[in-house]
């Protein structure tokens, strides 16, 4: 049953999602609706002695922008903000299991201001790991720098290095893929950029790695000067073989800058 104490709505929206997850995950990040509200009353989200109700979770993850509800209204699908949001509540149920400080949270951030110091934390967090796809809607030159950066402090990138934005046009386009046949042509490299069908930017950013895991940074690597999250979700979890997932059915759709 849902506790009155320390249980503001917050944290009821939170708790429902979480104990929903599995429901997710099952079906393809999508439910139906009648069964969810089923299930969150069983979790005591009946709107009865301070908690929320069921259509009070639904309306509340609607309002987050963590679910969209199908035209038919029978069924909710997760967001890629709602994705991105179950990440970062793993990372700080992480940091409470171990007890963690400020310092550790701190370690786990990037920060506004210090930009250098930003890079070597993404470079602490890759390690001996070799970068082989990169999922960044805003990615321009910016963002390729930034990848040659990470390569000069050490970071191992595959030449066939898969690189995956939103669509670009125009000169945009013509920038993008003149600089980065400049790099490959330089660098002995076969990295290649494509555009995804889809003209929506998904929210969430992430980097892939060879042995399956995934870097998530929470910014487009054109600026790494902001406050973010950076954690790496290891290979075979359920967060890292659905980005995998998602990257690999828009890479078979995209089509090159």
């Amino acid at each position: 049953m849902v506790s009155c104490m320390n249980w503001d709505k917050s944290k009821q929206l939170r708790h429902a999602a979480q104990c929903c997850r599995p429901r997710f995950l099952r079906n393809e990040q999508r439910t139906n609706i009648l069964e969810l509200e089923r299930g969150l009353n069983l979790f005591g989200f009946n709107g009865m002695v301070a908690s929320l109700s069921a259509d009070d979770i639904i309306h509340g993850w609607t309002e987050a922008g963590w679910v969209k509800i199908s035209p038919s209204g029978s069924e909710l699908r997760l967001t890629e903000a709602g994705i991105e949001q179950f990440a970062r509540w793993e990372e700080e149920d992480a940091l409470w299991r171990q007890g963690a400080t400020e310092t550790i949270k701190f370690a786990k951030r990037l920060k506004a201001g210090e930009p250098a110091t930003n890079l070597r934390k993404i470079v602490d967090v890759i390690g001996s790991g070799t970068l082989t796809g990169v999922h960044d809607p805003y990615l321009d030159e910016k963002a390729l720098e930034t990848l040659l950066k990470l390569k000069g402090l050490g970071i191992t990138i595959s030449k066939n290095l898969r690189l995956l934005t939103a669509p670009k046009a125009g000169k945009v386009a013509a920038s993008i893929s003149s600089f980065l046949h400049d790099l490959n042509t330089e660098m002995g490299s076969q990295w290649e950029l494509r555009a995804y069908a889809s003209t929506e930017k998904p929210h969430r950013r992430f980097l892939i790695l060879q042995d399956k895991s995934v870097v998530t940074c929470g910014l487009s690597l054109n600026n790494i000067n902001k406050d973010e999250t950076l954690d790496r979700t290891p290979a075979g979890s359920e967060l890292a073989e659905y980005d995998i997932k998602f990257f690999d059915d828009c890479w078979a759709s995209a089509t090159p800058v």
